[in-house]
């Protein structure tokens, strides 16, 4: 039913009722033999115009709001308050979502893995050091996509969007490895990513998103996102497994560890001994860091889990076919979707604001309160730090989603009571015009419920008695 209809019926509901109300109230004064005019409220008075009329005024503005500023452009926008609607369109046409679609991987991620399993990056020997000796180490990924040195984790700490956010220390290894007695590694040290497939990127993808930065090589052993530079550009590396071995061989040679050879790619050897291992923080907050940063790297690597835990394939497709049948046993209406990556990259992929925004309520649930807990905040947090803000300073949070003539944002706006919402829009603006269109999105939910006072809702009481 529209809004407008709603509101009609409402209204003749409530009017209906409140007649009733003033019959039974005039019968019963004149059966005992008073006045019927009585002193306090009318019974049809503004001061009992019950809550409902005055939300279905405000859902009937906030939908013409919304259908005004999405003018123009293919949208689905849906917004709720505990799961009764108040303003929707097209919630059932597939979109590009971009960065939004992230909700679906972490929603399954947690379903799949669990909210407190740790992704462990172990260096391995085929056997014990013998006098402070190991004669290869081996460097094995477990798909952990926060590793970083001291260096990239001083230089996250400088950037608002990232700062706060969770990593794991690189550093903490190599001391692990040098607290276990190793002290020489004459072969050097080799990095083994045999956990997922070595597609480093999806052939659908843009290669500026390789260029530019926007996601490092894929492989289950990856340091400081797979670049080995940030500034002034970040510069991907080709090999992600070997870079990570570089990375260590530093660490341990700082720390006095005398390494024989260069890095290099190899499996670990059956059967080899676990020497270190350093993990990850737990998944939950994982998943909360590639919400509030919108990690393209996390994500995928997330993706290819999921596929692992699933389907025993560590691959990007395996994953992507996981998510979308655990979000259906969860009960989201995957109708119309279309997944090629986990990160929302792809302009191949398509979502409905309806799984968009059933993904997210997951998060009224404690196992996926990551889902809500790691949210950017708009002025205060993650891609939402710089924008919105002013007098929606830490009262809208979301999770974006932009590219070329995308964007989006799934989350919730306070106005004293939580809305939930999904929106998206495809079209021929900019990145830039994206961002301020989903801004002003968010500005037109916080008005809710913009409704005239409630004595214009109501026709003035009629006067008995004297004048």
């Amino acid at each position: 039913m529209s809004p407008t209809r709603t509101f009609a019926v409402l209204l003749v509901v409530v009017a209906a009722a409140c007649g009733v109300l003033a019959i039974r109230s005039t019968d019963s004064a004149k059966a005992s033999g008073s006045t019927v005019a009585m002193p306090g409220t009318p019974a049809w008075s503004a001061r009992r115009v019950p809550q409902p009329i005055v939300d279905a005024v405000g859902a009937q503005r906030l939908q013409g709001a919304l259908d005004a500023t999405t003018a123009g452009t293919d949208t689905c926008f849906l917004v709720d308050e505990g799961g009764a609607p108040l303003a929707s369109h097209n919630p059932d046409t597939p979109l590009i979502p971009a960065s939004t679609q992230k909700l679906l991987t972490t929603s399954a991620g947690l379903a799949v893995l669990g909210p407190t399993t740790t992704l462990d990056t172990r260096a391995v020997a085929a056997q014990a050091p013998q006098d402070g000796s190991v004669e290869r180490l081996y460097l094995v990924g477990g798909g952990d996509p926060l590793l970083v040195t001291p260096e990239v984790q001083a230089l996250r700490d400088t950037v608002p969007e990232l700062r706060g956010s969770p990593t794991t220390s690189l550093a903490a290894l190599a001391d692990s490895i040098v607290a276990a007695g190793v002290k020489r590694i004459p072969k050097g040290i080799a990095g083994d990513d045999s956990r997922y497939e070595d597609l480093r990127y999806l052939p659908t993808w843009k290669d500026t998103y390789r260029t530019e930065g926007q996601v490092g090589p894929l492989g289950a052993l990856t340091v400081n996102g797979g670049f080995s530079a940030l500034r002034p550009r970040p510069t991907p590396v080709d090999d992600p497994a070997v870079f990570a071995a570089e990375k260590l061989t530093e660490l341990l040679e700082d720390r006095g560890v005398a390494v024989g050879k260069a890095a290099t790619r190899e499996n670990a050897p059956a059967g080899a001994v676990e020497i270190a291992k350093v993990s990850s923080p737990p998944i939950a907050d994982v998943v909360g860091e590639e919400i509030s940063t919108s990690d393209n790297l996390g994500s995928e690597l997330l993706t290819r889990e999921i596929g692992l835990q699933a389907l025993k394939q560590g691959t990007t497709t395996a994953g992507t076919q996981a998510i979308i049948a655990k979000l259906a046993e969860l009960g989201a209406n995957t109708a119309n979707a279309t997944m090629v990556d986990g990160s929302g990259l792809d302009r191949g992929n398509r979502s409905t604001c309806t799984l968009l925004l059933g993904a997210f309520e997951l998060g009224q649930r404690p196992e996926f309160a990551a889902l809500w807990n790691g949210l950017a905040v708009a002025g205060e947090k993650g891609t939402l730090v710089d924008q919105i803000g002013g007098d929606l300073t830490g009262k809208v949070r979301g999770k974006t989603g932009s590219l070329d003539g995308v964007t989006g944002l799934v989350g919730i706006v306070d106005v004293g009571r939580p809305l939930r919402f999904a929106f998206l829009a495809n079209g021929g603006f900019t990145e830039q015009a994206g961002i301020e269109l989903r801004g002003r999105i968010a500005r037109a939910i916080a008005t809710f419920p913009d409704a005239p006072p409630a004595d214009e809702l109501v026709p003035q009481p009629a006067t008995t008695g004297q004048p």
